[in-house]
Order: structure tokens, then C-alpha cells, then sequence
């Protein structure tokens, strides 16, 4: 169930006049009214999702008001009917499927993409992207590389529109932030200036699948800025098979995302290391968007690549989720981490196991 974010009922206690409860309603202020069942005397009311809660707890201090409640949307359980969804292991094996019927998200989620640019017009992301903005030195923000469009559609493809793949949030929506030019190489002031843009543009998480071996204080003066403003941040660990540190990932305002293989084993690429790699993720052979037009990765329109970059958005997609659920992140960041899958390793190669879309969403749901 999804509960509407600008929806609220109120149900007075019988006897209760529609007079008086327009009355109450009335008085409130910010409410319009939606619809009422007069045998039940009940009233559906519109309101800005900013002031939601704070509207229902001013209405549920009324006399003669018996209970307020979100609004919400039943729907039957859904099953993609995106052609490739089959292949798609990774979402199968994160318990994808079960978690939606939890939650399909909300719209007023965004993931801001730090990467290499989208393709803007791709059939399976068209409608998902709300912004595009480039810092990186290309003079395009579309996505010449396929890096970032492989990643945009792990996290939040289109889902059930009879084409292609399924992304991991259904609802929430893609902010297409360039900061890797068409090599897919990018500088510290350009990620750093992606992160506070995507922070003050209304991002909910930010997806980095990129990184280095080098420590910047710029770089973790931007992820400390997200993180003070409510935004949560989620970076890839690295493919170098060593563990030794990874920027971003390895700032503490990060979570840090490795790859596995089918089988849970780590990928023979993934960086590892429990002291700062927090999570692990299906990373290998992840069939996702890819541009339709040549791009660097020799594939198009759909296509598998293996990496850390590609465990990362699965993280960032089930953070989208979470957050229309409870928009408190340190709430989400530990729910995501406490109920990982136990593997071996974990404790080792990385603090907690892999993650769990379902059993995350209950926890965060309450």
C-alpha cells in the first residue's frame, strides 16, 4: 500500500454536524475539501505535503474529531511486465518484487545521477527525469559514455511499461547530473559541485558510481554539506580488488556499496574491507539501459556490465523507496544495514551483507 503524500481523512465521532466539521476543517486553514461519505461521517481533504503531519496533529486535538489518517492506494500485486525483468537477477535476487508490495515509492523522491550524463530521451528513462545539469567539461549532457545511462536504469527505470527493463523504484524520479565528461573521467570540483547542486535541487539520495584513491577535502566538505541538508549519499566501494581506501565511498557520510556475483560471493573486482565498505549488492553481469545511440560501451539500447557502479544504484533505488516510507535518513541508513543478508565475508570484506529490499521496507514502514 502507498500512501498518498497530499491526502488526509478525517472521521468525526457520530453526531458530529457536516456544519461543525466543515467548521473544523474550515478553521485548520491549508485544506481543501476532496470528497465526503456522509453515513460514515468521514471527509477526504487535500493538503501540501510539506504540512501534512503537522496539519493532522493540529486535527486530531479537536473535539469531536475521532481519528485523522493518511489517504492511501490499494493496488493488486504488481508484476513487471517488462520484457527483459527475467534476466534482470539482480533485482530478483534482492527481493525486489515482494518489497513492492510494500511500497512502489513516491514521486516526490528524486536520485540525483552522478555520473557521465543520461541519454534524456531514452524510451525507458524519458519519464523518469525531472533536471539535467552538467558540470563536467563535455559540452553535452547527454550521456556519450553509458556509464550513467546503465546506471540511471538499475536504480529507477521505467517499470511495467511493456519495454525493456524494470527499475528498482517504481516512482520515485531521476535528477541526470553531469559530472563525468565522455571518457568518464571528472574532476573533484566538478563531483563536489554536482553534489551541492543536487542537494539545494531537491535530491533525496545521491548516487555516485565513481571514485578514486585520492582523499579531497572538497569532495567531503560536499558530501557533509548533502548529508546536513536530509540528503542521503550512496557511492561504490571501487574495482580494484584491494582494500584499500575509495573516495567517496570511504567518507563516513557514504555508503559504501560492494559487488557480488550471483552465488553472494564477492566479485573478483570488488574492493572489500569491513572497516569501510558497508554493503554489498549484485554487481556482475546487471543488464540495464544503455544509450541507443554508439556510446563506449560497444552496446545499445539495452545491455550487462559488472562493476561496483552497478551494485551502487541498487542501494540508491531502495533508499528512494524507503524515504517516502520515513524521511529521516539516518532512520533508512539503518534499516538498510541491519537487515542485510548474512554472507560470508561479512564482519571481513564488508561490515554488513547484502541487502534486502523487502525486509528493509517492513522495518522502515514499522
Amino acid at each position: 500500500m502507498n500512501y498518498l503524500p497530499d491526502r488526509i481523512i478525517i472521521g468525526f465521532i457520530p453526531g458530529v454536524s457536516r456544519k461543525r466539521a466543515l467548521e473544523i476543517i474550515a478553521h485548520v486553514g491549508g485544506l481543501t475539501l476532496i470528497d465526503e461519505i456522509p453515513v460514515l461521517n468521514v471527509y477526504t481533504v487535500s493538503v501540501d505535503p510539506l504540512l501534512l503531519n503537522i496539519k493532522m496533529t493540529i486535527l486530531s486535538n479537536f473535539s469531536g474529531v475521532q481519528y485523522v489518517e493518511y489517504d492511501g492506494i490499494l493496488a493488486t500485486q504488481l508484476t513487471p511486465n517488462d520484457p527483459l525483468f527475467p534476466q534482470q537477477w539482480g533485482l530478483l535476487k534482492i527481493n525486489s518484487v515482494r518489497g513492492w508490495n510494500v511500497t512502489r515509492g513516491s514521486t516526490l523522491v528524486n536520485i540525483a545521477i552522478l555520473d557521465s550524463g543520461i541519454q534524456t530521451n531514452h524510451p525507458d528513462l524519458v519519464d523518469k527525469i525531472v533536471l539535467n545539469q552538467n558540470f563536467s567539461t563535455s559540452s553535452t549532457v547527454q550521456d556519450l559514455n553509458g556509464h550513467g545511462t546503465h546506471v540511471a536504469g538499475i536504480a529507477a527505470a521505467t517499470t511495467k511499461n511493456d519495454l525493456g527493463v524494470a527499475g528498482l523504484a517504481i516512482n520515485p524520479r531521476i535528477m541526470n547530473i553531469k559530472v563525468l565528461d565522455d571518457t568518464g573521467s571528472g574532476s573533484f570540483s566538478d563531483v563536489a559541485q554536482g553534489v551541492v547542486f543536487a542537494t539545494d535541487n531537491g535530491a533525496k539520495v545521491i548516487n555516485m558510481s565513481l571514485g578514486g584513491t585520492l582523499f579531497s577535502t572538497t569532495m567531503q566538505n560536499a558530501v557533509q554539506y548533502a548529508k546536513d541538508n536530509g540528503v542521503l549519499l550512496v557511492a561504490a566501494a571501487g574495482n580494484n580488488n584491494s582494500d584499500d581506501l575509495f573516495y567517496p565511498a570511504a567518507y563516513a557520510q557514504c555508503i559504501s556499496v560492494a559487488a557480488l556475483n550471483r552465488d553472494d560471493t564477492k566479485a573478483s573486482f570488488s574492493n572489500h574491507g569491513s572497516s569501510w565498505v558497508d554493503v554489498a549488492a549484485p554487481g556482475v553481469d546487471i543488464l540495464s539501459t544503455l544509450p541507443t545511440y554508439a556510446n563506449s560501451t560497444g552496446q545499445t539500447n539495452y545491455g550487462s556490465l559488472s562493476g561496483t557502479s552497478m551494485a551502487t544504484p541498487f542501494i540508491s533505488g531502495l533508499a528512494a523507496l524507503m524515504l517516502s516510507l520515513d524521511s529521516n535518513v539516518n532512520n533508512v541508513i539503518n534499516a538498510i544495514e541491519t537487515t542485510t543478508v548474512p554472507l560470508n565475508g561479512t564482519g571481513s570484506l564488508y561490515e554488513r551483507g547484502r541487502i534486502n529490499t523487502y525486509a528493509a521496507l517492513l522495518k522502515i514502514k514499522g
